[in-house]
C-alpha cells in the first residue's frame, strides 16, 4: 500500500478495501454511511479508526488533491483518532452502552446486556447533529451493529435514512446479513476477507517481535485475522488455556465412566464460576476434531493447531471422518444445550461419556 510519499494507512493487508477508502477520498465521493463486515479481528475497527484519520487529516494534500487521501498520523487530529479520543468520535458498542448504564457493575450480576437497545442509539442522535467540534466530518462508529435490536434498528434507520451534514456513519459487523436489510442497504458495503495464513506470520514477526514458530501457530490458529492473532499473543493465559484443554480432551479420550463423570462435574462448576472459559474449551475441542478431519482427508495444509502435528496424525489413525464429525456435533450440541439453559450437569455429562 504506497501513499502520499513514503505514507501508508496503518493498516496490514486489506489492500482492496483501504484502496476503495482512498479513492473515495480523492474523487470527494465519501458516503454518509458505511458498512464494514469481517470475522471478529479482521481489523474492522482499525480499519474504520484509520479512515477516520485520513478524511480529517491535517496535512497537506499532493499535488492535484483537495484533500490527503493517507493520513500523515502526526498531525493532532491523526494522533487523537489514532488513541480513540478525538471529540469528533462517538462510539457505540455493547461496552459503552454498559458504561453509560452501570451494567455489569455492583451487585448487578447479569453483566453487561447481550444486545444494543435503544437508549444508546438515542444517545448517539443527540450527539450526531451537532457539529463538528474540529474535524472535518464526525465520526460515528458503531461496534456490534449485529446486536442491535429491532427497537434500536428502526431508531438508527431514521438516522441514515436522513444523515447529518458532516458526518460519516461506520457500522461493524460480522456480514452483511447479520443486519436488517434496511440498514445495510444504505450504507457503503466494505467487507474484509481473511489474510493468508503467511501474510498473518510475517505481520507478527516483522511488526510484533513473534518468534517464526510463535507467528506461524498464532496464525493458524487466527484463521487469517491478524487482530485476533495479536490478541492471542498479548493473551498468555488464554493461550495456557489452550493448552490445558487440549490436555483435557486427550485424557479424557482414555478415561473410564467414573472420571468422565467427574470431569463433567468440573466443567459444570466452570460454567457457573468462568463461563467465558469453559466456551473457549469447547471451541478449542471442536477445532482439535476438525484438525483430525484434516488429516484423514488429506489435507493437513488445513490443520489450525500446528504445535500439535505428531499427537494429531496419531489420533487421526484411530477415528474415521465419521467419528470426528459426531464428537464436532456432540460440542455443538451441548453448547445450544448450555445457552438455551438446559441442566449445565446433565449436558456436560452427555459430552463427557460421548466424547470417543
Amino acid at each position: 500500500m504506497s501513499g502520499s510519499g513514503e505514507l501508508s494507512w496503518p493498516i496490514v493487508g486489506h489492500e482492496r478495501a483501504v484502496g476503495i477508502l482512498r479513492a473515495s477520498i480523492r474523487t470527494g465521493r465519501i458516503a454518509h454511511a458505511y458498512l464494514f463486515t469481517g470475522l471478529e479481528g479482521s481489523g474492522k475497527h482499525t480499519l474504520a479508526l484509520a479512515f477516520a484519520m485520513a478524511v480529517n487529516c491535517q496535512a497537506d494534500p499532493p499535488p492535484g488533491q483537495d484533500l490527503p487521501d493517507v493520513p500523515c498520523g502526526i498531525c493532532a487530529s491523526c494522533a487523537r483518532f489514532s488513541r480513540g479520543s478525538h471529540p469528533d468520535l462517538v462510539e457505540v458498542n455493547l461496552q459503552t452502552q454498559a458504561q453509560a448504564q452501570g451494567e455489569g457493575s455492583g451487585k448487578n450480576k447479569s453483566g453487561p446486556a447481550k444486545e444494543l437497545r435503544i437508549d444508546a442509539i438515542r444517545e448517539m442522535q443527540a450527539n450526531v447533529g451537532l457539529s463538528p467540534h474540529s474535524a472535518r466530518w464526525k465520526i460515528i462508529l458503531v461496534d456490534d451493529a449485529e446486536k442491535l435490536n429491532e427497537e434500536a434498528s428502526n431508531a438508527l434507520l431514521k438516522t441514515l435514512e436522513e444523515p447529518p451534514a458532516h458526518t460519516i456513519i461506520i457500522l461493524l459487523a460480522p456480514d452483511e446479513g447479520s443486519v436488517l436489510p434496511t440498514i445495510s442497504s444504505r450504507g457503503f458495503l466494505i467487507s474484509l476477507r481473511s489474510m493468508s495464513r503467511e501474510s498473518v506470520a510475517q505481520a507478527l514477526t516483522q511488526k510484533w517481535g513473534a518468534d517464526r514458530e510463535q507467528a506461524e501457530l498464532l496464525a493458524a490458529l487466527s484463521g487469517g485475522r491478524l487482530g485476533y492473532a495479536v490478541r492471542l499473543m498479548e493473551d498468555r493465559d488464554g493461550m495456557d488455556r489452550r493448552r490445558t484443554a487440549l490436555q483435557e480432551l486427550s485424557v479424557l479420550s482414555g478415561a473410564h465412566i467414573n472420571d468422565r463423570v467427574n470431569t463433567a462435574g468440573r466443567f459444570a462448576k466452570m460454567f457457573t464460576e468462568q463461563r467465558p472459559a469453559l466456551y473457549d474449551l469447547l471451541q478449542d475441542w471442536e477445532g482439535w476434531w476438525r484438525d483430525v478431519i484434516a488429516f484423514r482427508v488429506s489435507a493437513p495444509e488445513l490443520v489450525v493447531n500446528v504445535d500439535q502435528l505428531p499427537v494429531l496424525e496419531s489420533v487421526a489413525r484411530k477415528h474415521s471422518p465419521q467419528g470426528a464429525l459426531a464428537a464436532i456435533k456432540l460440542i455443538q450440541d451441548t453448547r445450544q444445550q448450555l445457552l438455551e439453559n438446559v441442566n449445565p450437569r446433565v449436558a456436560l455429562e452427555g459430552l463427557a461419556l460421548g466424547m470417543p
